[in-house]
């Protein structure tokens, strides 16, 4: 039996694909955020903003903005690996980029579950919520697609550790 991913792709094609969407959607996340915080730096005057803890701590929001943007970068990092762990064919530079997504399909499903539970005590006490179980929906449909890429990466891992023994 072949081992096929996305209809009639191999795994290797997969990872690839996989590796070059990572690539892209890393470089856009640190340029889209990038403007957000120079806009954020920019603003003199916070009124547009409703959020009422802006106006105290605007630095929190733009530390976070830094946080995403180093995580955007990791995740540049280990895509590029595992594309030229492809290339050559070499499991050992698509490992890193495996164990960080096992990480962040665990954290996740943990900040989802966590999610749900307050949008659920939320809507059992005030009656209102309904915009957050959408949240939580996009959140397992997002977290479904993850896993979904994990295990055609690692089966595609599992070929390559076959094939080098």
């Amino acid at each position: 039996m072949a081992r096929t991913c996305f209809g009639r792709l191999t795994v290797g094609h997969g990872t690839l694909i996989i590796g070059i969407l990572h690539i892209v959607c890393a470089i856009l996340s640190v340029i889209l955020i990038s403007i957000g915080i120079f806009q954020l730096m920019a603003m003199e005057d916070p009124d547009p903003i409703k959020e009422p803890n802006f106006r105290e701590d605007a630095s929190f929001y733009i530390t976070i903005g830094c946080i995403q943007i180093f995580i955007a970068v990791v995740y540049l990092i280990l895509a590029s690996l595992m594309v030229h762990g492809y290339r050559i064919r070499n499991y050992r530079f698509i490992m890193p980029w495996l164990v960080w997504n096992y990480v962040s399909l665990c954290l996740g499903a943990a900040a989802t579950f966590i999610t749900f539970l307050r949008i659920t005590s939320a809507y059992a006490s005030t009656g209102q919520g309904g915009a957050g179980f959408i949240i939580v929906a996009v959140s397992v449909l997002s977290l479904a697609v993850g896993a979904y890429f994990v295990s055609v990466v690692a089966r595609f891992v599992d070929g390559l550790k076959v094939g080098s023994n």
